[in-house]
């Protein structure tokens, strides 16, 4: 009787194979939803419509890239929509129609972004309170803020410097585009070529041995949830920009859109796994899925049912290919 040994090198080949399929999966549910869009509509690929689809896509990628760096660290906000709300309600009620005050506008903002953070950050760090509770309570408070500065109306209109780079374009191309764009490869940087990323995957993959290196875990964590507020109000920033307006809706749904950005793109819940290169991809992804059902003529239901089940195929995949990894 023969047993048949596989080579180091060839097992390192077939290891390296998986990897590297693992990472085309976004790109793989892209080109599906593109499939979809060519055949129940065709609109999609009308001119107008891709540069809306990738102006979205950008303020998207923007405030996913934020929660991306949470999840890395296996926590998870779900203030963002909150902040992006309050950030541009302050805004519009301070500036109204006096374009000299924008700058002491965006300073409160930023002011208040940070508290969020901060919020967030003292109560997972601190308190010990799971990161789903803390920034779920940290979005109520927000919430309840938000309708007693307005007293329950929030609405306003959104200076037109700020209009100008929500919906403006940059020798063609839409400048959230191309902030998004920034914003994701800063971010990849930071994550691959610094202490920092480093110390952002050990502090999600394995705090307690990460800590033991001397890497500052408590630190790491906070960061990451500030950077998250910070990230959610440059994305509201953008998005109030090109709606023009704002209302009580202007940030809903960002923080269940971002974190499914960057489920899709293949980051972990439980922390230490993933990049936001991904996650820009699972941003056009999301905006692609939705935009071609509402061409499509789909009811409002048929989106949130859309929107869900594509978390939960997204989710299944990782959970499938993890758990082949760990039978190998």
């Amino acid at each position: 009787m023969s047993t048949s040994v596989v080579a180091p090198d060839a097992q390192e080949s077939k290891r390296r194979s998986s990897v590297d399929l693992s990472q085309l999966t976004p790109l793989l549910g892209l080109a599906l939803v593109a499939l979809l869009a060519a055949i129940f509509a065709p609109k999609f690929f009308q001119a107008d419509n891709l540069g809306n689809l990738t102006r979205q896509a950008g303020i998207l990628a923007v405030v996913a890239a934020g929660q991306t760096l949470v999840l890395l660290v296996a926590g998870i906000d779900l203030s963002v929509g909150a902040v992006i709300t309050l950030s541009m309600v302050l805004i519009a009620k301070i500036c109204k129609t006096d374009e000299s005050k924008i700058l002491m506008a965006l300073i409160v903002a930023l002011i208040v972004a940070l508290i969020a953070g901060s919020a967030n950050a003292f109560l997972v760090v601190v308190r010990r309170v799971p990161p789903f509770v803390a920034t779920l309570a940290t979005a109520v408070l927000i919430g309840g803020v938000q309708t007693a500065y307005t007293q329950g109306v929030p609405s306003g209109s959104i200076p037109k410097a700020l209009t100008r780079l929500g919906s403006g374009n940059l020798h063609g191309i839409p400048v959230p585009s191309i902030v998004g764009l920034l914003v994701i490869a800063a971010t990849a940087f930071v994550l691959r070529y610094t202490y920092i990323g480093r110390w952002i995957y050990a502090s999600g993959g394995n705090p307690e041995a990460a800590r033991v290196s001397g890497v500052p875990v408590s630190r790491v964590v906070a960061g990451c949830f500030i950077a998250s507020s910070l990230f959610a109000l440059a994305g509201g920033i953008l998005l109030g920009g090109y709606a023009g307006y704002v209302d009580s809706y202007l940030g809903a749904g960002y923080d269940l859109d971002s974190i499914a950005a960057a489920v899709i793109g293949g980051t972990s819940f439980a922390g230490g796994k993933g990049g936001v290169w991904r996650t820009l991809v699972g941003s056009l992804i999301i905006t692609a899925a939705l935009n071609m059902i509402v061409l499509a003529g789909a009811s409002e239901w048929l989106q949130l049912f859309v929107k869900g089940f594509v978390v939960i195929l997204a989710v299944a995949i990782q959970t499938a290919r993890w758990n082949w990894r760990r039978r190998r």
